[in-house]
C-alpha cells in the first residue's frame, strides 16, 4: 500500500511537470515584451502615465503584454527612436511632430508651422479632424498610433534677452539634427540653425554651441536648461503635438480583443496626459519664475505682430517643403472654418 502510494505521488509530480513544461513555453510565447522609449523626463507626468498605462495593459491583456518604459531619452533623440523600432530593438515610442514628421510629413502641419494656432481648443479641433488620415498614412509605413496627446505651448528660451524675430536671428538657434528641411528653411529666413541631438541641448546651451531654444517649459525646467537661457518669450509659438506609437508588425502579433483594450486604455491615458502635460507646462513657469528667476518677456500686440509677420513670410516656403502642400492648405482651411463658427 505504501508502495503504491509513493508511485501515485511520484506519477501525479511527474504529471504537474510534464503540464508546467508544455504550458509555460506557450504562455511566454504569446507574451509581448514592448520596449517604449521617450524623451519625456525621467519621474515627470508623462513617464508616469506610460507606466500606468503600461501596468492597466498588462492587467488587461491577463498578462500578455508587458510595456517596459525608457524615459529621459536615454535610448538617443527622436531619429534613433525610429530606428531602433525599424529593426526591432525597441518596439514603442512617446514621439513628437517633429519625430512622427519623419515617419510622415503630413504630420508637420501640427507642429512645424509657427503662429498658425491661436488656442488649444483650434489645434484639437484639426488634431480629431486629421487624425485619421495621418493614422493610415503612418500606418502604411509600419506604424500604429494608439494616442495623440499634446503639451501646450512652446516657448523660446535664450541666453539674452529676446523680443522679436531680428532678435533671434543675431543668435545660435538650436534646430533637430537630421531635419535638413527645417535646418535649410530657418537659413532662408535669416536665422542661424545649429542642428543638434534633442538630448544635447543642456550641454550644447552651457558651452555655448546655441544660445536660443524653442522648447516646452517643464522640458526647461526638468533639465535645467534655464540655468544656462534664464530669458523666455511668452508667445504661442507652436504647440508640442505628439504620439504613442508601436511597430506595426509588433502590434499585429497582439490579438484583436488585446488591441482593443490596449487602445482603449492608451486613448483614455492619452487624454489625461495632454490635460496633466498642459498644467505641467504652465506650472513650470511658475517655479522658474518665482524660484530660479527666470526672466518672461511678456507678450503684446506689438511682439506678437512681429512674430506673425515673420511667420506669415515663411508660409510660402513651408508650404511644400516642410509641411505638404494639401496638409498645409486642409489646416487654413480648418482653422477658417473653426474661427467662422461652421
Amino acid at each position: 500500500m505504501k508502495t503504491v502510494s509513493i508511485l501515485f505521488r511520484f506519477l501525479a509530480l511527474s504529471l504537474l511537470l510534464a503540464v508546467g513544461f508544455s504550458v509555460a513555453p506557450e504562455a511566454e510565447a504569446r507574451r509581448q515584451n514592448l520596449r517604449l522609449t521617450t524623451l519625456a523626463p525621467k519621474d515627470s507626468s508623462f513617464d508616469k502615465s506610460l507606466k500606468r498605462m503600461g501596468q492597466e495593459w498588462r492587467k488587461a491583456t491577463r498578462n500578455q503584454v508587458n510595456l517596459i518604459v525608457f524615459a529621459g531619452g536615454v535610448q538617443g533623440g527622436e531619429t534613433a527612436m525610429i530606428d531602433r523600432m525599424r529593426v526591432n530593438q525597441t518596439q514603442a515610442a512617446l514621439i513628437t511632430g517633429v519625430g512622427l514628421a519623419e515617419i510622415d510629413p503630413a504630420v508637420a502641419g501640427l507642429q512645424q508651422i509657427p503662429m498658425m494656432f491661436h488656442t488649444l481648443d483650434e489645434l484639437a479641433h484639426v488634431v480629431e479632424t486629421l487624425s485619421p488620415m495621418l493614422e493610415k498614412r503612418i500606418r502604411d509605413k509600419g506604424f500604429v498610433v494608439l494616442t495623440w496627446i499634446d503639451t501646450g505651448w512652446v516657448r523660446i528660451f535664450s541666453k539674452q534677452l529676446l523680443e522679436t524675430p531680428a532678435d533671434m536671428e543675431r543668435g545660435k538657434l538650436f534646430t533637430w539634427a537630421g531635419d535638413t528641411k527645417q535646418t535649410d528653411l530657418l537659413k532662408r529666413l535669416g536665422f542661424r540653425p545649429v542642428p543638434i541631438d534633442s538630448t544635447d541641448i543642456t550641454s550644447s546651451l552651457q558651452t555655448g554651441l546655441i544660445d536660443i531654444v524653442p522648447m516646452p517649459p517643464f522640458y526647461a525646467l526638468a533639465s535645467q536648461s534655464y540655468k544656462s537661457a534664464p530669458h523666455m518669450l511668452d508667445i504661442r509659438y507652436t504647440p508640442l503635438v505628439g504620439a504613442v506609437i508601436v511597430s506595426a508588425p509588433v502590434w499585429d502579433r497582439i490579438s484583436p480583443e488585446n488591441q482593443a483594450a490596449m487602445k482603449e486604455i492608451a486613448r483614455r491615458v492619452g487624454k489625461e496626459m495632454t490635460q496633466a502635460g498642459r498644467e505641467e507646462n504652465e506650472s513650470a513657469i511658475r517655479v522658474m519664475r518665482e524660484k530660479f528667476g527666470l526672466k518672461v518677456r511678456e507678450s503684446d500686440e506689438s511682439v506678437i505682430a512681429a512674430w506673425e509677420k515673420k511667420s506669415e513670410e515663411a508660409y510660402s516656403i513651408i508650404r511644400d517643403t516642410t509641411v505638404p502642400a494639401e496638409i498645409f492648405d486642409e489646416v487654413v482651411r480648418l482653422l477658417a472654418a473653426y474661427r467662422a463658427g461652421e
